[in-house]
């Protein structure tokens, strides 16, 4: 077992004690150890360094066994690759292209979802931490297409090279963002501002976690109505989850992930404050948010990302895969979540 390192212990103590403060506290934080055996890829996710070590977020078409239509994203470029999952093995399948090249910059996919036979890839909807001073409009665009419920399989030949079968939105959210979090807005996220990492989408609703800002203590979750984003004659029905959710000091939502009776979090530092990753359950009946859950992380330098319900079955612990920008190909780890 890994020890865990002295200031992630300090991170457990000033998360609880801010949330209390805060007057929502989660109940006392623990620690989770990565699973046996070590995961590992059947090749290399396509198609350079660029994209292999710099991995934002998964999602697969189902949560039950065999997983064979699943999509992972990267920050650096245009395109996102499917993948299945066989045991503790990635197959790295086929590059479906996003974006043309013949687009100024890259949208900056933070993170993808699945519900319904869509998978959808969102920007960050901000400007880059590396790059304040570049405006990143390609940064403010929301994919999504279709693929078949029973086979996870798009309807339209997959390319690498062309923009086939795939929707983009590319202003409803930015005015919702705007409206929301207008001090925020367009603002860098070295400064604080808002900055998307987190999609998920269950049933009616589309939900966006904030890496940042963080405020108090708090960070935010905005809610839209999910086929509004990409209906100009419906409403968007856009607004924060109230009151925000006390995750700690400088801490925002790295990914989302839908589950039965909520969503599981996935936090972490807004910029590069010394703060643990954590998983933890936020409960949208009540508001209500469960057991801060921090990750013993072997690499200290790695930044976990994204995270990918493996399993959810009712009476069992969530079982998660988590993977990290850093590691080539995400270095992927298996972790089980209490309930």
């Amino acid at each position: 077992m890994v020890s865990l390192p002295a200031r992630n212990r300090i991170h457990l103590f000033l998360t609880s004690a801010v949330a209390a403060l805060a007057g929502a506290a989660p109940a006392s934080a623990d620690v989770l150890e990565p699973q046996s055996p070590a995961w590992q890829l059947s090749e290399p996710f396509k198609k350079s360094a660029d994209a292999r070590t710099n991995i934002s977020g998964a999602a697969c078409a189902t949560t039950s066994p065999p997983l064979k239509s699943c999509l992972v994203v990267n920050d650096e470029k245009k395109y996102a690759q499917f993948f299945a999952i066989e045991g503790t093995t990635i197959n790295p399948g086929k590059v479906i292209r996003l974006l043309s090249d013949q687009a100024s910059g890259d949208p900056d996919a933070e993170g993808t979802a699945y519900d319904d036979g869509y998978f959808y890839v969102v920007g960050s909807h901000g400007r880059k931490r590396h790059h304040p001073d570049d405006s990143n409009p390609t940064s403010y665009h929301l994919f999504r297409f279709p693929v078949d419920k029973l086979t996870g399989e798009p309807p339209f030949p997959i390319s690498a090279d062309e923009v086939i079968g795939v929707e983009a939105s590319v202003t409803r959210l930015r005015g919702a963002i705007k409206d929301a979090l207008p001090a925020d807005y367009d603002k860098p996220l070295g400064d604080n501002g808002a900055n998307i990492e987190g999609i998920a989408v269950k049933g009616d609703l589309m939900y966006l976690g904030f890496r940042g800002p963080s405020k108090d203590g708090n960070a935010y979750i905005l809610t839209v109505d999910a086929k509004a984003v990409f209906t100009e004659n419906l409403p968007l029905k856009a607004k924060l989850i109230d009151p925000p959710l006390p995750l700690g000091t400088t801490t925002g939502i790295r990914d989302i992930a839908a589950v039965s009776g909520g969503l599981l979090l996935l936090t972490g530092p807004v910029n590069e404050q010394q703060i643990a990753p954590a998983v933890v359950f936020y409960n949208t009946s009540s508001g209500k948010l469960g057991t801060i859950h921090t990750l013993n992380v072997a690499d200290s330098t790695a930044k976990a990302e994204t995270l990918l319900v493996l399993s959810d079955i009712s009476g069992e612990p969530w079982r998660v895969l988590v993977m990290f920008d850093g590691p080539e190909n995400g270095a992927p780890t298996q972790y089980l979540v209490p309930r």
